[in-house]
């Protein structure tokens, strides 16, 4: 593949693959605390080099888990609530002092033909009942400290569910992520307008699923690094290649001046 098709490619594949996943139930509770300053704090004047690695779609196998968690530098791992590891998955995280888990909730897409599985919220919702689904949701990742959405695109441009949302997070001291499934999100401006912080996905790593274009990406989130900063940078655990480039660079990326860090960092 060219250069030019692998770009069409990609932002082709952009609205459909960033849709999602999807599978089983599960069971409850107790949580791992940050402290939560950070919704409505600022983010610290300088950064340089940061990588803010999260991992969504966890939950599915611990195989796929331990490809990201045998990788020995700071990351979050986004775990799906009701799958089928999902409990064992965040055990395994609370286990290792430089990860963390999130709750990576299923939001209703724009694509009718995706499913975002058990635990969705939808757009018709009240937000009573939104409230009820997050707690529930809860009790199958023990020990969350933030939450980011799997899907989503349909419900991050409702204004006032992502309120109901945020607000939520508040009231249980915990971040929230816009994964940017939609350009035209507006959790943002919902975020501004309550005065909460908020942080928003850069860098893709595997819309396309190949070893090439995943390089690529990394290549691109390393340069938003370096430009902005730092960058949060999503990848996917059912994934082999995006782990296989994370370990295979991330010594030579540290002997360069890069830096890896746990997501809940950014909203201190």
């Amino acid at each position: 593949m060219t250069k030019k098709i692998m770009n069409v490619v990609g932002v082709l594949l952009l609205g459909v693959f960033l849709e999602g996943c999807e599978t089983p139930p599960v069971s409850p509770p107790q949580k791992k605390e940050i402290s939560n300053k950070n919704l409505a704090s600022s983010r610290p004047a300088v950064r340089k080099k940061q990588i803010f690695l999260v991992i969504d779609d966890a939950g599915l196998t611990l195989g796929q888990a331990h490809q990201f968690l045998d990788i020995p530098i700071p990351m979050t791992i986004a775990i799906m609530p009701h799958r089928r590891v999902c409990r064992e998955v965040a055990a395994l995280v609370q286990q290792d002092p430089k990860k963390e888990a999130i709750l990576h909730q299923p939001m209703e897409a724009k694509r009718k033909s995706a499913n975002p599985g058990r635990g969705a919220i939808y757009n018709q919702m009240g937000n009573k009942e939104v409230i009820l689904i997050l707690e529930d949701n809860l009790l199958t990742v023990p020990g969350v400290v933030g939450i980011n959405n799997h899907m989503g695109s349909r419900i991050t441009e409702n204004g006032p569910i992502m309120a109901g949302i945020l607000s939520f997070c508040q009231s249980r001291k915990l971040f929230f992520l816009d994964s940017k499934t939609s350009y035209n999100s507006i959790v943002p401006l919902v975020a501004k307008d309550m005065r909460v912080h908020l942080e928003q996905r850069d860098v893709f790593l595997d819309i396309v699923h190949e070893r090439s274009a995943i390089q690529k990406q990394w290549e691109q989130a390393l340069r938003k690094a370096n430009k902005k900063g730092y960058a949060v940078v999503i990848g996917h655990a059912w994934s082999k290649d995006t782990a296989d480039v994370i370990r295979n660079s991330y010594q030579d990326l540290q002997r360069k001046g890069y830096t890896f860090h746990r997501l809940s960092e950014l909203y201190r």
